[in-house]
């Protein structure tokens, strides 16, 4: 199976798919319950917590990938699955951050409320620690990138598994 690197067009256009969803969801919302959506610390707290676990491990992988001489190496099974893992948080953090644009958008216009002013700050942090999120799994995804085969080697048919 080959697995091509992420591209930030398809991030993007996952944010955008799902910042629509969340301003019209925001607007439905409002039409059948009578108040707005609610954001939860919660939801800061998660995102916070994903891009800091995602951090820390990048940070503990980064010597394990590229090993002083003398070091263990990360086995290649692991370094795939991290590589999988980079590629799922950076699709969830690019849809969570484009929920909380379109939320924030809807309750930008009501700044002067407390209310408003509240989710508006909350949806800001969600999006932020979303970003990071984003950002830290596409830098996991690319340390795990194997390096292109010699030309030769792969005319030869001497690539692996072959």
């Amino acid at each position: 199976m080959n697995l091509a690197p992420t591209r930030l067009s398809f991030l993007g256009s996952l944010a955008l798919l799902s910042s629509s969803f969340g301003w019209a969801l925001a607007r439905l919302w409002v039409k059948w319950f009578g108040h707005n959506l609610a954001v939860h610390w919660l939801t800061v707290t998660t995102m916070f917590l994903v891009a800091a676990t995602l951090i820390v491990w990048a940070l503990m992988m980064k010597p394990r990938i590229q090993p002083e001489p003398g070091k263990p190496r990360m086995h290649p099974l692991v370094a795939a699955r991290t590589a999988a893992l980079a590629m799922s948080a950076s699709r969830m953090g690019s849809l969570v951050a484009g929920f909380y644009v379109g939320v924030l958008l809807l309750n930008l216009p009501a700044w002067a409320t407390p209310a408003s002013r509240e989710r508006v700050v909350l949806c800001a942090v969600t999006v932020l620690f979303s970003v990071v999120t984003v950002a830290t799994a596409l830098w996991i995804e690319r340390m795990c990138q194997l390096p292109k085969p010699p030309a030769s080697s792969v005319a030869e048919g001497t690539e692996l598994g072959v």
